[in-house]
Protein backbone atom coordinates (compact mmCIF):
# COMPACT_ATOMS: atom_id res chain seq x y z
CA UNK A 1 0.00 0.00 0.00
CA UNK A 2 2.76 2.41 0.93
CA UNK A 3 4.64 1.59 -2.31
CA UNK A 4 1.56 2.37 -4.43
CA UNK A 5 1.29 5.82 -2.84
CA UNK A 6 4.88 6.53 -3.91
CA UNK A 7 4.36 5.67 -7.59
CA UNK A 8 4.08 9.36 -8.54
CA UNK A 9 7.69 9.80 -7.49
CA UNK A 10 8.97 7.14 -9.93
CA UNK A 11 9.95 8.20 -13.46
CA UNK A 12 8.31 6.20 -16.26
CA UNK A 13 11.67 5.45 -17.93
CA UNK A 14 13.41 2.36 -16.63
CA UNK A 15 16.94 3.30 -15.67
CA UNK A 16 18.66 6.66 -16.10
CA UNK A 17 21.86 6.62 -18.18
CA UNK A 18 22.16 10.42 -18.14
CA UNK A 19 23.73 10.61 -14.69
CA UNK A 20 26.18 7.83 -15.58
CA UNK A 21 27.16 9.76 -18.73
CA UNK A 22 27.78 12.93 -16.76
CA UNK A 23 29.74 11.14 -14.06
CA UNK A 24 31.70 9.27 -16.72
CA UNK A 25 32.78 12.61 -18.16
CA UNK A 26 33.95 13.76 -14.73
CA UNK A 27 35.87 10.53 -14.20
CA UNK A 28 37.52 10.89 -17.63
CA UNK A 29 38.68 14.41 -16.77
CA UNK A 30 40.01 13.19 -13.42
CA UNK A 31 41.95 10.43 -15.18
CA UNK A 32 43.40 12.88 -17.70
CA UNK A 33 44.41 15.47 -15.09
CA UNK A 34 46.09 12.82 -12.94
CA UNK A 35 47.90 11.52 -16.03
CA UNK A 36 49.12 14.99 -17.02
CA UNK A 37 50.21 15.70 -13.45
CA UNK A 38 52.51 12.67 -13.59
CA UNK A 39 50.76 10.68 -10.85
CA UNK A 40 51.01 7.32 -12.60
CA UNK A 41 54.68 7.63 -13.53
CA UNK A 42 55.49 8.73 -9.98
CA UNK A 43 53.77 5.69 -8.47
CA UNK A 44 55.00 3.16 -11.03
CA UNK A 45 58.14 2.05 -9.17
CA UNK A 46 57.28 1.73 -5.48
CA UNK A 47 54.62 2.64 -2.90
CA UNK A 48 54.75 6.26 -1.76
CA UNK A 49 52.77 8.38 0.66
CA UNK A 50 50.92 11.51 -0.38
CA UNK A 51 53.66 13.81 0.92
CA UNK A 52 56.29 12.14 -1.27
CA UNK A 53 54.04 12.21 -4.31
CA UNK A 54 53.28 15.88 -3.71
CA UNK A 55 56.96 16.69 -3.43
CA UNK A 56 57.74 14.91 -6.71
CA UNK A 57 54.97 16.52 -8.75
CA UNK A 58 55.06 19.92 -7.03
CA UNK A 59 51.62 19.88 -5.41
CA UNK A 60 49.96 20.50 -2.04
CA UNK A 61 50.07 17.27 0.08
CA UNK A 62 46.52 17.55 1.50
CA UNK A 63 45.03 18.06 -1.95
CA UNK A 64 47.20 15.33 -3.43
CA UNK A 65 45.87 12.91 -0.82
CA UNK A 66 42.28 13.64 -1.89
CA UNK A 67 43.18 13.07 -5.52
CA UNK A 68 44.94 9.80 -4.75
CA UNK A 69 41.97 8.52 -2.74
CA UNK A 70 39.68 9.33 -5.67
CA UNK A 71 41.99 7.41 -8.03
CA UNK A 72 41.85 4.46 -5.62
CA UNK A 73 38.05 4.60 -5.90
CA UNK A 74 38.40 4.42 -9.71
CA UNK A 75 40.65 1.38 -9.48
CA UNK A 76 43.68 3.16 -10.95
CA UNK A 77 45.68 3.33 -7.72
CA UNK A 78 45.91 0.93 -4.77
CA UNK A 79 46.21 2.06 -1.15
CA UNK A 80 47.85 0.24 1.74
CA UNK A 81 48.08 2.11 5.01
CA UNK A 82 49.16 5.63 4.07
CA UNK A 83 50.99 4.61 0.87
CA UNK A 84 49.83 4.41 -2.72
CA UNK A 85 50.95 2.53 -5.84
CA UNK A 86 49.51 2.16 -9.33
CA UNK A 87 47.07 -0.69 -9.94
CA UNK A 88 47.72 -3.40 -12.53
CA UNK A 89 45.55 -1.52 -15.03
CA UNK A 90 47.56 1.68 -14.59
CA UNK A 91 50.86 -0.22 -14.66
CA UNK A 92 49.83 -1.81 -17.97
CA UNK A 93 48.39 1.20 -19.78
CA UNK A 94 49.72 4.33 -18.04
CA UNK A 95 53.38 3.53 -17.45
CA UNK A 96 55.59 4.72 -20.31
CA UNK A 97 57.82 1.68 -19.78
CA UNK A 98 55.00 -0.74 -20.65
CA UNK A 99 54.71 -1.93 -24.25
CA UNK A 100 50.96 -1.47 -23.83
CA UNK A 101 51.29 2.20 -22.79
CA UNK A 102 48.32 4.33 -23.91
CA UNK A 103 49.49 7.84 -23.04
CA UNK A 104 49.31 9.12 -26.61
CA UNK A 105 45.82 7.65 -26.98
CA UNK A 106 44.72 9.37 -23.78
CA UNK A 107 46.15 12.67 -25.03
CA UNK A 108 44.28 12.25 -28.31
CA UNK A 109 40.92 11.33 -26.80
CA UNK A 110 40.86 13.78 -23.88
CA UNK A 111 42.96 16.70 -25.06
CA UNK A 112 41.50 20.20 -24.49
CA UNK A 113 41.34 20.71 -28.26
CA UNK A 114 39.18 17.64 -28.81
CA UNK A 115 36.98 18.54 -25.85
CA UNK A 116 36.45 22.00 -27.36
CA UNK A 117 35.17 20.41 -30.56
CA UNK A 118 32.49 18.51 -28.66
CA UNK A 119 31.67 21.58 -26.56
CA UNK A 120 30.94 23.57 -29.72
CA UNK A 121 28.35 21.28 -31.27
CA UNK A 122 25.68 23.98 -30.90
CA UNK A 123 27.89 26.40 -32.85
CA UNK A 124 28.47 23.72 -35.49
CA UNK A 125 24.72 23.06 -35.75
CA UNK A 126 24.22 26.75 -36.54
CA UNK A 127 26.71 26.58 -39.40
CA UNK A 128 29.96 27.66 -37.76
CA UNK A 129 33.28 25.96 -38.51
CA UNK A 130 34.55 24.13 -35.45
CA UNK A 131 37.61 22.11 -36.46
CA UNK A 132 40.40 22.45 -38.99
CA UNK A 133 41.32 19.41 -41.06
CA UNK A 134 44.79 18.88 -42.46
CA UNK A 135 45.63 15.20 -42.94
CA UNK A 136 49.39 15.79 -42.90
CA UNK A 137 49.13 17.58 -39.55
CA UNK A 138 46.57 15.19 -38.09
CA UNK A 139 48.64 12.07 -38.76
CA UNK A 140 51.60 13.23 -36.69
CA UNK A 141 53.83 10.76 -34.76
CA UNK A 142 51.80 11.09 -31.54
CA UNK A 143 48.56 10.32 -33.44
CA UNK A 144 50.17 7.29 -35.09
CA UNK A 145 51.38 6.02 -31.71
CA UNK A 146 47.86 6.57 -30.34
CA UNK A 147 46.46 4.36 -33.11
CA UNK A 148 49.04 1.70 -32.25
CA UNK A 149 48.10 1.90 -28.58
CA UNK A 150 44.41 1.57 -29.44
CA UNK A 151 45.13 -1.51 -31.56
CA UNK A 152 47.27 -3.25 -28.93
CA UNK A 153 44.73 -2.54 -26.18
CA UNK A 154 41.88 -4.19 -28.08
CA UNK A 155 41.11 -7.87 -28.69
CA UNK A 156 40.05 -7.01 -32.24
CA UNK A 157 43.74 -6.77 -33.19
CA UNK A 158 44.37 -10.47 -32.63
CA UNK A 159 41.07 -11.44 -34.26
CA UNK A 160 41.93 -9.40 -37.36
CA UNK A 161 45.41 -10.93 -37.68
CA UNK A 162 44.03 -14.46 -37.35
CA UNK A 163 41.26 -13.82 -39.89
CA UNK A 164 43.85 -12.72 -42.46
CA UNK A 165 46.38 -15.44 -41.60
CA UNK A 166 43.76 -18.17 -42.00
CA UNK A 167 42.64 -16.90 -45.42
CA UNK A 168 43.80 -18.75 -48.56
CA UNK A 169 45.22 -15.51 -49.97
CA UNK A 170 47.66 -15.26 -47.10
CA UNK A 171 48.74 -18.88 -47.41
CA UNK A 172 50.05 -18.30 -50.94
CA UNK A 173 51.04 -14.63 -50.61
CA UNK A 174 54.57 -13.39 -51.25
CA UNK A 175 54.00 -9.63 -51.15
CA UNK A 176 51.53 -7.47 -49.31
CA UNK A 177 50.94 -3.77 -48.85
CA UNK A 178 49.68 -2.12 -45.66
CA UNK A 179 48.12 1.04 -47.10
CA UNK A 180 48.23 4.01 -44.74
CA UNK A 181 49.60 1.46 -42.29
CA UNK A 182 51.06 4.06 -39.93
CA UNK A 183 52.51 2.17 -36.96
CA UNK A 184 52.79 -0.98 -39.09
CA UNK A 185 51.69 -3.34 -36.31
CA UNK A 186 49.40 -5.34 -38.60
CA UNK A 187 52.22 -5.77 -41.10
CA UNK A 188 54.66 -6.62 -38.31
CA UNK A 189 52.37 -9.27 -36.79
CA UNK A 190 51.73 -10.89 -40.18
CA UNK A 191 55.44 -10.80 -40.96
CA UNK A 192 56.13 -12.66 -37.72
CA UNK A 193 53.66 -15.35 -38.79
CA UNK A 194 55.25 -15.59 -42.25
CA UNK A 195 58.86 -14.32 -42.17
CA UNK A 196 59.48 -14.76 -45.93
CA UNK A 197 56.66 -12.34 -46.77
CA UNK A 198 57.64 -9.00 -48.28
CA UNK A 199 55.70 -6.49 -46.17
CA UNK A 200 55.42 -2.85 -47.29
CA UNK A 201 53.96 -0.09 -45.13
CA UNK A 202 52.89 2.83 -47.34
CA UNK A 203 52.35 6.12 -45.51
CA UNK A 204 53.38 9.76 -45.23
CA UNK A 205 57.16 10.35 -44.89
CA UNK A 206 57.11 11.63 -41.30
CA UNK A 207 55.38 8.43 -40.11
CA UNK A 208 58.44 6.28 -40.87
CA UNK A 209 60.16 6.89 -37.52
CA UNK A 210 57.17 5.42 -35.67
CA UNK A 211 56.85 2.44 -38.02
CA UNK A 212 60.52 1.56 -37.79
CA UNK A 213 60.43 1.99 -34.01
CA UNK A 214 57.75 -0.69 -33.70
CA UNK A 215 59.56 -2.83 -36.28
CA UNK A 216 62.67 -2.83 -34.07
CA UNK A 217 60.64 -3.38 -30.91
CA UNK A 218 59.01 -6.53 -32.30
CA UNK A 219 62.06 -7.65 -34.31
CA UNK A 220 60.19 -7.95 -37.61
CA UNK A 221 61.59 -6.10 -40.62
CA UNK A 222 59.09 -4.28 -42.80
CA UNK A 223 59.72 -1.99 -45.77
CA UNK A 224 58.53 1.58 -45.39
CA UNK A 225 57.51 3.34 -48.60
CA UNK A 226 56.84 7.08 -48.28
CA UNK A 227 53.91 8.50 -50.18
CA UNK A 228 50.39 9.92 -50.10
CA UNK A 229 47.84 7.44 -51.42
CA UNK A 230 45.57 10.32 -52.41
CA UNK A 231 48.24 11.59 -54.80
CA UNK A 232 50.70 8.78 -55.57
CA UNK A 233 50.39 5.43 -57.34
CA UNK A 234 50.91 2.31 -55.26
CA UNK A 235 53.56 -0.38 -55.73
CA UNK A 236 52.25 -3.05 -58.08
CA UNK A 237 52.13 -6.86 -58.04
CA UNK A 238 50.69 -7.16 -54.54
CA UNK A 239 49.06 -10.40 -53.38
CA UNK A 240 47.33 -8.65 -50.49
CA UNK A 241 46.48 -5.07 -49.65
CA UNK A 242 45.41 -4.03 -46.16
CA UNK A 243 43.39 -0.81 -45.97
CA UNK A 244 42.43 -0.26 -42.35
CA UNK A 245 40.58 2.84 -41.10
CA UNK A 246 41.48 5.02 -44.08
CA UNK A 247 38.23 5.29 -46.06
CA UNK A 248 36.58 8.02 -44.00
CA UNK A 249 37.46 11.13 -46.02
CA UNK A 250 36.52 11.73 -49.65
CA UNK A 251 38.24 10.17 -52.71
CA UNK A 252 37.48 6.60 -51.60
CA UNK A 253 36.69 5.41 -55.14
CA UNK A 254 39.84 7.03 -56.49
CA UNK A 255 42.00 5.27 -53.88
CA UNK A 256 40.21 1.95 -54.43
CA UNK A 257 41.01 2.10 -58.15
CA UNK A 258 44.69 2.48 -57.22
CA UNK A 259 44.40 -0.52 -54.90
CA UNK A 260 42.78 -2.52 -57.69
CA UNK A 261 45.67 -1.71 -60.04
CA UNK A 262 48.22 -2.59 -57.37
CA UNK A 263 46.81 -6.09 -56.79
CA UNK A 264 47.61 -9.13 -58.88
CA UNK A 265 44.62 -10.89 -60.48
CA UNK A 266 42.98 -12.89 -57.73
CA UNK A 267 44.67 -10.77 -55.06
CA UNK A 268 42.79 -9.85 -51.89
CA UNK A 269 41.86 -6.56 -50.28
CA UNK A 270 41.19 -6.62 -46.55
CA UNK A 271 39.61 -3.47 -45.20
CA UNK A 272 38.59 -2.84 -41.58
CA UNK A 273 36.49 0.16 -40.58
CA UNK A 274 33.76 1.35 -38.28
CA UNK A 275 30.86 0.71 -40.66
CA UNK A 276 27.36 1.89 -39.81
CA UNK A 277 24.24 -0.19 -40.27
CA UNK A 278 21.42 0.81 -42.63
CA UNK A 279 19.85 3.12 -40.02
CA UNK A 280 23.20 4.93 -39.52
CA UNK A 281 22.63 4.72 -35.74
CA UNK A 282 24.58 1.56 -34.89
CA UNK A 283 27.07 0.55 -33.70
CA UNK A 284 27.19 3.37 -31.17
CA UNK A 285 30.92 4.01 -31.58
CA UNK A 286 30.60 4.39 -35.35
CA UNK A 287 27.66 6.81 -35.01
CA UNK A 288 29.58 8.98 -32.54
CA UNK A 289 32.65 8.81 -34.77
CA UNK A 290 30.61 9.98 -37.78
CA UNK A 291 29.58 13.08 -35.84
CA UNK A 292 33.10 13.76 -34.54
CA UNK A 293 34.60 13.51 -38.02
CA UNK A 294 32.12 16.05 -39.39
CA UNK A 295 33.01 18.49 -36.61
CA UNK A 296 36.58 18.48 -37.94
CA UNK A 297 36.20 17.77 -41.64
CA UNK A 298 33.04 18.58 -43.62
CA UNK A 299 34.25 16.25 -46.40
CA UNK A 300 34.37 13.20 -44.12
CA UNK A 301 31.92 10.31 -44.34
CA UNK A 302 31.49 7.13 -42.33
CA UNK A 303 30.12 4.46 -44.65
CA UNK A 304 27.38 1.98 -44.03
CA UNK A 305 28.65 -1.52 -44.79
CA UNK A 306 26.30 -1.85 -47.77
CA UNK A 307 27.57 1.46 -49.16
CA UNK A 308 31.16 0.27 -49.03
CA UNK A 309 30.30 -3.06 -50.63
CA UNK A 310 28.62 -1.24 -53.52
CA UNK A 311 31.71 0.92 -54.06
CA UNK A 312 33.89 -2.19 -54.07
CA UNK A 313 31.74 -3.86 -56.70
CA UNK A 314 31.65 -0.69 -58.79
CA UNK A 315 35.45 -0.61 -58.72
CA UNK A 316 35.67 -4.22 -59.95
CA UNK A 317 36.12 -6.17 -56.73
CA UNK A 318 34.28 -9.37 -55.89
CA UNK A 319 32.98 -9.32 -52.32
CA UNK A 320 33.91 -12.44 -50.35
CA UNK A 321 32.28 -11.52 -47.07
CA UNK A 322 32.53 -9.51 -43.88
CA UNK A 323 32.88 -10.29 -40.21
CA UNK A 324 32.67 -8.18 -37.02
CA UNK A 325 35.90 -8.02 -35.02
CA UNK A 326 36.60 -7.11 -31.43
CA UNK A 327 33.55 -5.58 -29.82
CA UNK A 328 31.72 -5.56 -33.20
CA UNK A 329 32.20 -1.81 -33.67
CA UNK A 330 34.69 -2.66 -36.44
CA UNK A 331 34.02 -4.93 -39.40
CA UNK A 332 36.57 -6.71 -41.58
CA UNK A 333 35.48 -6.71 -45.23
CA UNK A 334 37.25 -9.03 -47.70
CA UNK A 335 37.21 -8.65 -51.48
CA UNK A 336 39.15 -10.07 -54.46
CA UNK A 337 40.38 -8.60 -57.67
CA UNK A 338 38.83 -10.42 -60.64
CA UNK A 339 41.02 -12.96 -62.34
CA UNK A 340 42.43 -16.38 -61.62
CA UNK A 341 41.68 -17.35 -58.06
CA UNK A 342 43.67 -20.00 -56.22
CA UNK A 343 41.72 -22.96 -54.97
Amino acid sequence: MLEERLLNFEPPAKGNPLVDMARGYQESLLLYQAFKAGIFETLADAPKNAETVAQEIGSVPERTCLLLDALVALGLVEKKGDTYITSEVAQTFLSSRSKFYQGDLLDLQLSPERRRHWERIIDWLKGEKVGRWNHRETFNPSFVRAMAQAALGHKGFKETILAIANHSCFQSARRFLDLGGGHGLYAIALKQLKPDLEAIVFDLPHVEQVTQGYSRQYNAEVIFMAGDFHENELPAEQDIVLAFDIFYPSQTEKVLRKVYRALKPGGCLFTKHWFLDATRTRPKRAALFALHLKLNNPMSHVYALKEMEEIFVKTGFQIEGSTPVGDSASTLLVARKGGEIDA
